[in-house]
Order: structure tokens, then sequence, then C-alpha cells
């Protein structure tokens, strides 16, 4: 829609402030030609407006769906972490429990070895302590002959001299 202007009155204006007729009116219609070509009216606004807010519209819902499938998709990623940290958190369970029973295994295990040690560091020390004693009575028996017979050969050496 072009812009409405009265070229007369224009024209008669600068008439009157010392432009000749035919500038006057060149000056007019250049003047009214460039505003219908190149300026807007209030009404081309408002059907650009109309347009143009029809097209940002249909941006914003376009925008709208797919932050839309966006959020759904975070919504699913979120699902499935918290459904790979319930199932570490079963996996550690089960570990700690497997690790549980195999220390109270191997603690078992050390106990009994533990005792096994002890017995037989016992039946050693049994051992030993036989031996021994059987060498104290052996030696105590050689000591007590040898003094039978030093003593013999002392009373022989007296009754001589």
């Amino acid at each position: 829609m072009a812009i409405s202007m009265d070229t007369l009155a224009y024209a008669r204006r600068l008439r009157e402030v010392g432009f000749s007729e035919e500038q006057a009116e060149g000056q007019a219609q250049a003047l009214a030609s460039a505003m219908s070509d190149s300026l807007a009216t209030k009404q081309d606004l408002v059907e650009l407006e109309s347009r143009l807010g029809g097209r940002f519209e249909a941006r914003f819902a376009q925008s709208d769906a797919r932050f839309a499938q966006i959020d759904i998709r975070f919504a699913q990623m979120d699902a499935r972490f918290r459904a790979i940290e319930a199932e570490i958190h079963g996996l550690r369970e089960l570990m700690d429990a497997r690790f549980l029973e195999q220390d109270r295994r191997l603690e078992i295990r050390l106990g009994e070895m533990e005792k096994r040690i002890e017995l037989r560091f016992s039946e050693q020390a049994f051992r030993y302590d036989g031996r021994l004693a059987d060498m104290e009575r052996r030696l105590t028996v050689r000591l007590g002959g040898m003094m039978v017979a030093s003593i013999g050969a002392v009373s022989a050496l007296v009754r001589l001299l």
C-alpha cells in the first residue's frame, strides 16, 4: 500500500520559498515516488507483523517440540543411569559379600593351619624333651659308672699306698 502525499501542497510550499515551478513540481513528484516505493505504511507493517508472527509461532512450536523430544531423551538417559547405578550397587554388594565370605574362609583355614603348626611344635617339643631326658639318664649312668670306677681306682691306690 502506498503512502498518500499532497504533492500539490508540497510544490506550493517549495515555490513560496523560492523554487521555480518546474523545480517544485519535479521535487514533489520525486519525493512522492520515493515515498511510495520505499516507505511502508502502518497497514504494510501490520501485514508484515501478521506474516512474521505466524512464522515465529511455527518456529517456536518446532523448537518446543524438539525441546520436548530432548527432554524425553534426557529422561530416558537418566533412567538408564539410575538402572546402571542400581546394577553397580548390586554388584558391589555381591562382591562385598563374596569378599567377606572369602575372608571368613581364609580366617578359618589360617586358624586350622595355626593349630596344626602348634600341634607339630608340641609333638616335636615332646620328642625332644623325651630324647633329652633319655640322654640325661644315659649321661648320668655313664658319669655314675665313671665315678664308681674312679672311686674304685682311688680305693685301690689308697690300699696299695
